[in-house]
């Protein structure tokens, strides 16, 4: 028994050594080492129903299709900084209401114009900023005329 101890430690380690060389070093030598002193390989284990519903099947792993992107329409106050109809527009407006301004002792032109800012920043898009401008532009002709 002594004696096979030792040869049995040599062929696993000759079979691990020749195995990890890939198929094709050792051959033969591998393959009697291995069906002498090392178990039979054990059958993959069984997927369980929980690992296979978590598993991810390869169609679901692909990309999914790509669909066409809706440009985002710019706010309100977008349209004022970037657009350069808009600011002149603005500035257009602003000429009216210092002339309305100059022309109400009452200042009701100031808390109609404090009213129309608050309304414009409540606008959320382009329809709503040319009403209110169209709005207004009108109030503010009204003192002027």
């Amino acid at each position: 028994m002594a004696g096979l101890l030792p040869r049995a430690v040599l062929a696993g380690a000759a079979s691990v050594l020749l195995g990890s060389c890939g198929p094709s070093g050792g051959g033969a030598a591998t393959s009697r080492a291995a069906a002498s002193d090392t178990p039979p390989p054990q059958p993959s284990a069984p997927v369980s129903r929980s690992d296979a519903a978590t598993a991810i099947p390869p169609q679901a792993a692909a990309a999914p299709p790509l669909t066409p992107v809706r440009k985002r329409q710019p706010t309100a106050a977008e349209l004022l900084r970037d657009d350069p109809a808009y600011a002149a527009k603005d500035s257009a407006l602003d000429a009216l209401y210092q002339n309305a301004k100059e022309r109400d002792p009452t200042g009701q032109v100031e808390r109609e114009q404090a009213l129309a800012v608050a309304e414009r920043r409540a606008c959320a898009g382009r329809a709503c900023l040319d009403a209110w401008f169209r709005r207004r532009e009108a109030a503010l002709r009204a003192y002027v005329q």
